[in-house]
């Protein structure tokens, strides 16, 4: 039996090709199966089950097994544990691409292992002995899962799927309830379902309940839902329906609305305004005394204390939004301050970065004729061993007529490699002239680079043979060797210039990061004065909403004394207003509160403005620390490989 088949599907359409319905003989067949896996002994993946488990199209057995051989676990993207007789599955981490698992007719109890399988598409756990549909929560682009004669009792856990799962299958399951459909109704891509076989078909009402859980199926049990049959459903269940969507739509403006509060807070986060709109609206229901006064009765009009609080809002209301714009305008300053000096610092680094790549370019280029002429060398002057030759040798004056012959050949060495790299060089800077702005620069940089590097090399001193030298002159002068002292010479000078460059760099870049610090600091200091005033503001505000509620607090006092408020006061209130220290403390609590939580967000506005600008700067610096540490690094890298280079043509420095 494919597995395929074993799904429980029968044909409804090209997308679903081959898949047949299953029949009594195939529930016992499968019955059958599960009796051989009981007695059977149970598997757990190993290395080898992972291997022939990989899915591979090929024209015989043998071209198979090599191609799984040759694919990494990692690379496969199906794999197949059908009749395995697995109890476990523990070993798919090394599968980390799969879009299809299949781990049908097994004797799973759990599903399990699955959170690294991402991109996974098709699941087949049918024939199985699983209870409850958990661990899918990473299966965020599933779109087939079947589960297919199982004993699973309720349908769950489909949350990472409910946008993206077409196909369902959870026939001759434990389903008994018609309710157990109702999650059905989030899957908003579901267009087949498959639950025959489950003790809730039973049920009269079980296919109009489904149509009307689901929003836009299409196969219903392996049978073409028709439009009828929907309209039919939605009429019976008109009340319930409405209801549900109903919810649905309340779902979805929560949803939209938590959205937009989210924006509203990132937003507010970033300006550095996150708990000033509701600063008003906290100071109400967090004090404890506001309930108790805004009850307190007069004799015209309940609440008269707390007459002056619209007032208060409406000033609050106006501050708020001033504070805002403001706040808002320190951000974009901020932001251009920030992109400014991004510009400015990337610009200096790119021109000095062009100037040690023309220095790095030119020592390879000179080395890499040197080794050329060297080459040609060797060929043009290649000497026979001849012993009777090397006795003459030894005197005095054959070995300097030698020296003196050797050293001219190293002279023209050098300077074949300095003429070589001198005409690559201009044939490269010729033909960058039309790539644009930033190569016109590089070249700029470069032409000038090497025009002081080729001065300086004209005037180096070339190895010398003087005739008197005494027992050095006897001493045999040996082409490579001179030629490698040359270029270690010049690796050297590079490596210095470069070293130079880089310690401008560093420079430069703590020069702009100081003065980056002053600009963004003048910026930080300007959004706390703006904290300041505007938080002065609202504490006047406060404080003329309180000697208001003073005064009314006085008058109530006087009102109660003379028994004018006797017959609209309950008990609470004749218990705060007998005692006149109560309350008067209670008014004087509910102002001391509101000033406390003034004090405490404009103190948390001002120390975040510092607490950004200084993870700003300490970012910035350790940026700085990498970025020099990382080039110093690379300079003395491309040294050594220069001079490992040089060993290897020319030979070890002796020195």
């Amino acid at each position: 039996r494919s597995p395929a088949r074993a799904r429980g599907w029968c044909a409804v359409g090209a997308r679903f090709p081959g898949r047949r319905a299953r029949g009594g003989g195939g529930a016992y067949r499968s019955s059958v199966a599960m009796t051989v896996l009981e007695d059977a002994e149970l598997n757990v993946v190993d290395d080898r089950m992972a291997l022939m488990a990989i899915q591979v199209s090929s024209l015989d057995e043998a071209s198979t097994e090599q191609k799984r051989r040759a694919m990494e676990f990692a690379e496969a993207t199906s794999v197949s544990f059908s009749y395995k007789r697995l109890s476990r599955v523990d070993y798919l981490a090394p599968f980390r691409d799969l879009t299809k698992l299949q781990l049908d007719n097994n004797a799973l109890t759990k599903i399990e292992g699955l959170d690294h399988l991402v991109h996974l598409r098709w699941l087949d756990l049918s024939f199985n002995a699983l209870t409850k549909m958990e661990n899918l929560r990473s299966l965020v682009k599933l779109e087939d899962l079947s589960l297919y004669h199982n004993q699973i009792d309720t349908i769950q856990g489909l949350e990472a799927c409910k946008d993206t799962l077409v196909s369902l299958s959870l026939g001759e399951n434990k389903l008994k309830y018609l309710e157990s459909f109702d999650p059905l109704r989030a899957l908003t891509a579901l267009r087949l379902a498959n639950f025959a076989g489950n003790p809730v078909c039973d049920e009269e009402d079980y296919a109009p309940y489904v149509l009307t859980r689901t929003r836009e199926l299409k196969y219903l049990d392996h049978r073409l839902v028709r439009r009828e049959a929907v309209e039919k459903a939605r009429d019976q269940y008109a009340d319930e329906l409405a209801e549900l969507e109903a919810k649905e739509e309340e779902a979805r403006v929560a949803k939209r609305k938590a959205a937009e509060k989210a924006a509203r807070d990132a937003r507010a986060r970033e300006a550095n305004l996150l708990g000033v709109a509701e600063l008003f609206d906290d100071m109400l229901s967090k004090d404890p005394e506001f309930a108790k006064l805004r009850k307190l009765p007069s004799e015209k009009d309940g609440g008269v204390l707390i007459k002056g609080l619209p007032v208060f809002r409406e000033a609050f209301e106006r501050l708020l939004e001033e504070f805002t714009r403001a706040m808002e305008k320190q951000l974009a300053a901020k932001n251009e301050e920030t992109n400014e000096w991004r510009a400015v610092l990337d610009g200096a680094l790119a021109e000095k970065d062009a100037e040690a790549r023309a220095l790095m370019r030119r020592l390879e280029t000179e080395r890499k004729h040197a080794f050329r002429a060297l080459e040609n060398d060797e060929q043009t002057h290649e000497d026979p061993e001849d012993p009777e030759a090397e006795i003459a040798e030894e005197t005095r004056a054959v070995t300097r007529a030698e020296n003196k012959a050797k050293l001219k050949r190293v002279k023209a060495v050098i300077r074949t490699a300095r003429a070589a790299a001198r005409a690559e060089r201009a044939r490269t800077t010729s033909g960058a002239d039309g790539e644009g702005e930033e190569g016109a620069a590089e070249d700029s940089s470069a032409s000038e680079s090497e025009s002081e590097s080729e001065s300086e090399s004209e005037s180096d001193p070339e190895p010398e043979y003087d005739s008197d030298a005494g027992s050095e002159s006897e001493s045999e002068v040996d082409v490579h060797e001179s030629t490698g002292r040359w270029l270690r010479r010049r690796g050297d000078e590079t490596k210095e210039k470069l070293l130079a460059i880089e310690l401008h760099c560093a420079d430069f870049t703590a020069d702009l990061i100081f003065e980056f610090d002053r600009n963004f600091s003048e910026i930080v200091d300007k959004s706390k004065q703006l904290i300041a005033g505007i938080f002065t503001e609202m504490r006047a505000h406060e404080d003329a909403y309180f000697a208001e509620m003073s005064e009314a607090s006085t008058a109530m006092l006087e009102q109660f004394s003379t028994g004018k408020l006797d017959d609209v006061c309950d008990e609470d209130a004749k218990v705060v207003l007998a005692d006149k220290d109560t309350f008067m403390n209670a008014v004087r609590a509910h102002h001391d509160f509101h000033v406390n939580m003034i004090d405490q967000r404009e103190d948390a506005l001002g120390s975040e403005e510092r607490k950004r600008l200084d993870a700003v700067m300490a970012e910035l610096r350790v940026w700085e620390r990498e970025r020099n540490r990382s080039r110093v690094e690379e300079i003395i890298g491309h040294w050594k490989r220069h001079n490992d280079l040089i060993a290897e043509v020319c030979g070890d420095d002796e020195d």
